[in-house]
């Protein structure tokens, strides 16, 4: 049970980071100027973050598990 809420819990965060991004590509106001075009990237970065840790939170330790992720000796 807790593998699937915190795969549940990853789903939401995504889709969650997704529809931030498209407020920030389709919705932010595009006339903003200075600290707030900074904030506009800010909250960009924002969202990728939030989608690329959600795999984390929805594959746990894939990262070990496939080829060449581990400490092998070449």
């Amino acid at each position: 049970m807790h593998l699937d809420l915190r795969r549940v819990g990853g789903l939401a965060v995504m889709i969650a980071g997704i529809a931030l991004g498209a407020w920030v590509v389709f919705g932010a106001p595009h006339d903003w100027h200075g600290a707030k075009a900074l904030g506009r990237a800010a909250v960009g970065l924002g969202a990728v973050a939030m989608i690329s840790g959600s795999a984390g939170l929805i594959f746990p330790g894939a990262h070990r598990d496939g080829p060449g992720g581990g400490d092998e000796d070449m």
